[in-house]
């Protein structure tokens, strides 16, 4: 987990690991893997490769015996293929590696064609080496890196917009209106009919918690799976996941209200909180390919990794490429089987460690920052650029204080840390992509990074910085409108403008219209509800278009399915 958390997995070092990166999940699982590394994942602890998948009993004629119609759904919805990284691992193999003496099989990788393993008998670990059909591999490396430390910080200044009941929200409001909830929220999208799989280090007291009553009453949680014990409890395991799974479920009436309180959740315990090891990525991916199987939508994960109480299984910067580390490489395999990955950045921006850790690296996935009640970039939050000179974080959230919800009691306290900013932003992201089911999971996070406070400039604190969900909204009703000729033109006047600038509603229009401004770079400037009917004048005041650069800019008005569009110019 993230550093700022105690021993919750909250380390960011560096370990080895060679598994020719992305291009893994362009080629079969019959791959041979160049070079045997043999190396622990833990102590006993085993990461266990498999060289085929030819002979398995299961079938992508026959996708119903291992992905549900949820997961098949949502592939369809976005045109993603089925593949043979969605075949399970060969039961032949893991029945022969289960068989052998002292050898206890705790998880399966079907994106790796992959177990992991626990070793009693020394004997073991040569037997399972000298099997035909398997490769082991775990490279090993070494960096330490020193661990952040916290810092005080002064309590936010209370928000006084309120555009929603803000005094339900209680302290809570102000991380959710920084991102503009409001404008999901106020139309109902709550997160109706999503799912979110969070991977944590357990989920104490969620089964009993008033803050909860309300998702269990409704059976909003469809599973819980414990990926690490194995005992089938994730409520008496770890706070962490709690805290987390309340910025987006909890309902706490004037002290706390989460950005998706009626999603459905899976809850996924991955994370070992009394060690640090490299299994706990294996145990993600576990978790990731299970919420892949039930139809998720989106991934919360607040953890991330770099370094380990074996400091020769440390990752290096230079592996954060997003292409490298197995846990990052099966982050961009969610995507593209259709899922919004969204991580936490780290807490390491004070530290001589300040960059992003593992998964946060990976290419398509939301990577979530820090930031204070200004929108000032948190100091603990980790920086980018990623290895290879990718924006990193994508975006931000509030994390410098946020609101969350106790460890042992129905009452709220402000902690810090991008483990909360993470979920604050995953919660919106569910919300936004239920009113918009026919965008595929790369739209939607392109939607997101569009409406961020500095897209057209992000940096390597912020990102592309902090995202509006109204104008992410607007973004995604106005694209895949063809420009040109098709589109009957608007009135706008006068053109070229200084200062305001007005337009005529056409004589078609009546009733509610949607009213937006984008730059050259496709960024939505501007945007508004109306009520109108034909012939009105819509103003758009000084306030709104006097500080836009010179240049030129589209002006697009709907109603109902009908679109218009003109393209103005603002002059000097």
């Amino acid at each position: 987990m993230e550093a700022g958390h105690g021993r919750c997995g909250l380390r960011y070092g560096l370990m080895a690991l060679n598994l020719f990166g992305e291009r893994i999940a362009t080629l079969t699982c019959a791959v041979l893997f160049v070079t045997l590394l043999l190396a622990q994942t833990a102590p006993n602890t085993y990461w266990v490769q498999f060289t085929t998948k030819e002979n398995t009993p299961y079938s992508l004629s026959q996708p119903d015996q291992f992905l549900s119609q949820r997961a098949l759904a949502r592939r369809a919805a976005q045109g993603v293929a089925l593949d043979d990284l969605d075949l399970p691992v060969d039961p032949s193999f893991v029945n022969v590696v289960e068989a052998l003496e002292g050898v206890q099989v705790l998880n399966r990788s079907k994106w790796f064609n992959a177990v992991t393993v626990r070793i009693s008998d020394p004997n073991a670990l040569a037997a399972i080496q000298g099997l035909p059909f398997v490769q082991v591999v775990r490279g090993t490396g070494s960096n330490m890196v020193q661990r952040p430390t916290a810092a005080k910080f002064l309590e936010p200044a209370v928000d006084s917009n309120r555009d929603v009941d803000a005094v339900r929200y209680g302290s809570s409001y102000l991380q959710f209106s920084m991102l503009n909830g409001q404008a999901l929220h106020g139309i109902d999208a709550k997160g109706q009919g999503m799912l979110i799989g969070v991977l944590d280090s357990g989920f104490d007291g969620v089964d009993s918690s008033a803050a909860f009553q309300g998702l269990r009453d409704r059976g909003g949680i469809l599973l819980v799976r414990d990926l690490v014990a194995h005992d089938g409890d994730v409520y008496q395991d770890h706070w962490h996941g709690r805290s987390v799974l309340s910025c987006m479920a909890a309902v706490l009436d004037s002290q706390l209200i989460g950005t998706a309180p009626e999603a459905d959740y899976v809850l996924l315990r991955t994370e070992e909180v009394a060690t640090e090891y490299p299994v706990e990525e294996d145990n993600w991916i576990s978790g990731a390919e299970l919420a892949d199987s039930l139809g998720c939508d989106v991934l919360n994960t607040s953890l991330g990794y770099t370094a380990f109480d074996d400091s020769t299984m440390d990752h290096t910067y230079a592996q954060l490429d997003g292409q490298t580390l197995r846990i990052s490489v099966a982050a961009n395999i969610a995507s593209r089987k259709g899922m919004i990955p969204v991580c936490s950045a780290g807490n390491s921006g004070s530290s001589e460690w300040f960059y992003i850790s593992a998964p946060a690296d990976a290419i398509d996935v939301l990577t979530v920052g820090a930031v204070g009640d200004v929108e000032n970039s948190a100091p603990f939050s980790s920086r980018g650029p990623s290895a290879d000179g990718r924006v990193k974080p994508d975006v931000c959230a509030m994390g410098w204080w946020a609101t969350v919800l106790r460890s042992n009691a129905d009452s709220v306290l402000q902690v810090n840390g991008t483990s909360f900013s993470s979920p604050i932003l995953a919660g919106l992201v569910a919300c936004l992509w239920q009113l918009h089911p026919e965008r595929t999971a790369s739209e939607i996070m392109d939607a997101v990074r569009r409406s961020a406070s500095f897209f057209s400039n992000p940096n390597d604190s912020l990102g592309y910085g902090v995202p509006d969900f109204g104008a992410a909204h607007a973004w995604l009703m106005m694209i895949g409108i063809p420009e040109g000729g098709d589109i009957p033109a608007l009135k706008v006047y006068p053109n070229p403008f200084q200062q305001e600038l007005s337009i005529q509603t056409p004589e078609m229009v009546k009733g509610a219209i949607h009213l937006a401004m984008f730059n050259t770079q496709g960024q939505l400037v501007y945007f508004s509800r109306e009520r109108a009917q034909a012939g009105d004048r819509i103003r758009v005041e000084a306030s709104n278009v006097a500080s836009l650069l010179p240049g030129a800019y589209v002006i697009k008005l709907q109603s109902a399915d009908l679109v218009w569009q003109q393209q103005v110019i603002k002059l000097p």
